[in-house]
């Protein structure tokens, strides 16, 4: 069924760059497969490239073609092309935007932009919408994080933007939100007892985030070199991540009580200085090596490089949360571009047994663990001990697994893309997945104290081959405490 809502029209600002190409597209393909779209609604392209309608339908076929993981179906394909429409902006030139002015003669349909740009632009399409009047009450913005490179900028842009929309009309995206894994976080904690009620420092010796990357920085090394990976990956999505997954209880699943006990979790992180930072901080870039026996270019070999550059393609980061629920537990953080394997999971380590009847070294080298793989694998492993059936009496044990598969629990059902999901709350208007203003500021409260620590430091910065999980200093960083990092 199509869904009973207000007609919209969405403007996508960038709409021949990576962000379109590669998610947005592809998932307003399935929204339309799935009957999501109203029946009137118009997808129009802003770009700066000089295309005719036809050209720009067959450029963003080629993007389905390539980034859609399945046939694209002719009869679809044909209903959705009907609803592209191009318009060449330079979004600088605010009087370019005058040209927008013929899409919205007749049309009274809600106005949805989306930014997916980069931010340094976001003002600028705020005014431009702002001088053909279609900054409407009604109209929406998405707009895509990291928003600025500093709480400083945030600040800039986000003052600016609020000129022009109401914080009720703006829809900041961090697609890990949209993700069904991180979603369960909320069902895993808050409808599991167990779950919840082991979560402190009396049963939990440590844990381990991790969000690893093969891919390298895919042609955006302008962007990529002034943003990094402690910007583009730990103030972006690692924070969402470990806000949600450590919460306390919140009233109720409403996203003003969820988002003010993530608040808090963001308030409560442990900070760094040039004092701590080298037994709390590892920094990597990715040099040559072998990812699937191909062998991989460093980051320094990457087309448009600037060869002295000292920007982190690899973190690692020991932190803790000072609340009294969290404050003895280490959290363990990494995330790294051109590693082993792509993987997002968190890993519960569990305190070993005060009277341990079964204590060997073999045993007590080996901790029971929980973890959540969260991508590209959905599902729960739980590490524990099994006596081994034998016909005696001896306990002899053996290090077994068990997991969940939630492909297999749910076969029925299809796990929604992220931006499928995110594409068609915006246009219902449901902000629940969406971050609050409050939310960035206290992450980069958090952040900007180390970027600027990591930059008086940059003997921090140690080089990785490509496909290993990072550079050595990771490994000390852990090993330091007795404790080793989960590369299953």
């Amino acid at each position: 069924m199509i869904l009973k809502i207000i007609p919209h029209d969405l403007i996508i600002f960038g709409a021949t760059g990576d962000l379109a190409k590669r998610k947005l597209f592809p998932a307003l393909y399935r929204l339309e497969k799935k009957k999501k779209l109203t029946s009137n609604m118009r997808i129009i392209g802003i770009s700066r490239s000089q295309n005719t309608i036809k050209e720009y339908k067959n450029i963003i076929y080629s993007f389905l073609k390539k980034f859609l993981n399945e046939n694209i179906e002719l009869s679809i394909w044909n209903k959705f092309k009907k609803r592209l429409f191009f318009c060449k902006i330079d979004v600088n030139q605010i009087y370019n935007f005058k040209k927008l002015m013929n899409f919205f003669k007749k049309k009274n349909n809600i106005l949805i932009n989306y930014f997916a740009v980069s931010s340094n632009m976001f003002v600028n399409i705020c005014k431009g919408l702002a001088s053909i009047k279609l900054n409407t009450k009604q109209s929406k913005i998405i707009i895509e994080k990291p928003i600025g490179n500093s709480l400083r900028q945030f600040y800039i842009i986000n003052k600016s933007i609020k000129k022009y929309f109401s914080e009720k009309q703006i829809f900041r995206i961090d697609h890990y939100l949209g993700k069904e894994s991180i979603l369960n976080l909320i069902s895993l904690k808050f409808a599991n007892p167990w779950f919840n009620n082991i979560l402190n420092d009396k049963n939990i010796d440590h844990i381990q985030i991790t969000l690893s990357e093969k891919l390298g920085i895919e042609n955006r090394w302008n962007y990529f070199n002034e943003t990094g990976q402690i910007i583009d990956m730990i103030q972006n999505h690692m924070l969402q991540i470990i806000s949600i997954f450590s919460m306390n209880t919140p009233k109720s699943l409403k996203k003003k009580h969820i988002q003010k006990e993530k608040i808090k979790i963001l308030k409560s992180l442990s900070h760094f200085n040039n004092k701590n930072i080298y037994n709390s901080i590892a920094l990597g870039q990715y040099s040559e090596g072998k990812i699937n026996n191909h062998m991989i270019s460093s980051y320094l070999q990457e087309k448009g490089a600037n060869k002295n550059s000292l920007t982190e393609t690899f973190v690692s980061i020991k932190l803790y949360i000072n609340n009294s629920k969290w404050k003895n537990i280490p959290f363990y953080i990494r995330t790294g571009k051109r590693l082993t394997k792509k993987c997002s999971k968190i890993v519960i380590y569990f305190k070993e047994l005060k009277n341990n009847l079964f204590y060997t070294k073999k045993i007590n080298t080996i901790s029971n663990s929980l973890t959540i793989n969260l991508h590209p694998e959905f599902g729960i492993k739980i590490k524990f001990f099994n006596k081994k059936p034998e016909l005696n009496s001896k306990f002899k044990l053996k290090p077994c697994e068990m997991f969940l598969n939630y492909k297999k629990i749910f076969k029925k059902y299809t796990v929604p893309e992220e931006y499928d999901r995110l594409l068609l709350d915006s246009i219902i208007g449901n902000p629940f997945l969406f971050v609050h203003e409050k939310e960035i500021i206290y992450s980069w409260k958090w952040i900007d104290p180390i970027i600027r620590a990591c930059k008086k430091n940059p003997s921090l910065l140690k080089y990785y081959p490509s496909g290993t999980w990072g550079p050595k200093s990771s490994n000390y960083l852990i090993q330091n405490d007795k404790r080793e990092w989960d590369n299953d």
